[in-house]
Formats: structure tokens, C-alpha cells, sequence
């Protein structure tokens, strides 16, 4: 497995594309719960927020790759703030979002991800990053790992910051 930025040659369309299935992983995070497909995403403006236009000035993500050039994981950060995201904090604030297929869950893959993505926005000039983690979302514990903390409730979760 390998990590890279996502390519900047990218359309907004293929970004789009690239980050959807992670999106929707972000969102069947639960193992209990019913398994929620693209038309949920496409049918909230929120959750669109996260991968639509992508490219923007401040846009950053990394993919993970497997040995085969697939892509296995994603983490990105954007700004968010109309509509304003799950782990909303600031307009100066971006948000991150996160995911790994689960084949390659447990083997350091998202840690790998989320701290690239931290060097990456310190770089970018970026002060801090927020992001949502649902209760009972055993990421929790990296995010935890990786200098997030609490700050905020949002909905059914926490609101987690870390500063660069």
C-alpha cells in the first residue's frame, strides 16, 4: 500500500467520483445499522458539501493505494460552512473525512492517511482540523491517538480538533 495526494490533474467530476465510495463508507460506518446508499448522499445537500466542486482553493486529499494501483482509502479536508459539515467548527477551520475498505481496516491504513493529511494542511497554512466521530465509531480511538480532542457534541457524536 502506498499513499499519494489525490492527483491534481483530476476533474472535479473524477475527484468526485474517486471519493464518493469513501464518502459513503464515512456514512455505513456501523456494522448494525442499515447499509445507506449514494442516493442518500445525492439527496442531502450536507453531506454533498464534503465532495461536490472538488478542487477548491483549500481542497487536500490523500488516497491509499493497493499494491494494484486500487484505491483502498481515502482522507480529505475541506471548508465547509454553507451548508456547514457534521464537525463544524470554524470557517477557518477545515474538516476531515476518512475512510478505509475494510479489507485493509486495522493495519495502520487510516493512521497513515489522517497523518499525511495533517503534514499536508500544516503545510497549506492550515492552523487546525475538526472532524465529527458518531458515538460508538471505534475510529475514535486513533483519531485520539493522533492529538484530536473533544471539543463539541454534534447530533450523535463528538466534535474532535486538533491543532497543527
Amino acid at each position: 500500500m502506498h499513499i499519494t495526494p489525490l492527483p491534481a490533474d483530476r476533474t472535479p467530476e473524477e475527484a468526485r467520483e474517486l471519493l464518493l465510495p469513501f464518502l459513503l463508507q464515512c456514512i455505513n460506518w456501523s456494522p448494525g445499522a442499515p447499509e445507506r446508499d449514494a442516493s442518500v448522499i445525492e439527496a442531502d445537500d450536507q453531506l454533498t458539501a464534503y465532495i461536490d466542486g472538488w478542487g477548491r482553493d483549500g481542497d487536500i486529499a490523500v488516497i491509499a493505494w493497493d499494491d494494484e494501483n486500487q484505491p483502498v482509502g481515502a482522507a480529505w479536508c475541506r471548508l465547509l460552512s454553507d451548508p456547514p459539515g457534521f464537525g463544524w467548527v470554524a470557517d477557518d477551520i477545515p474538516e476531515v473525512s476518512i475512510a478505509v475498505a475494510p479489507d485493509f481496516q486495522a493495519k495502520g491504513a487510516g493512521r497513515q492517511l489522517l497523518h499525511t493529511l495533517c503534514r499536508l494542511a500544516a503545510v497549506s497554512g492550515y492552523s487546525a482540523l475538526s472532524l465529527s466521530v458518531s458515538d460508538g465509531n471505534m475510529s475514535k480511538h486513533l483519531y485520539t491517538q493522533l492529538g484530536f480532542s473533544d471539543i463539541g457534541r454534534s447530533g450523535d457524536g463528538d466534535v474532535m480538533l486538533k491543532q497543527l
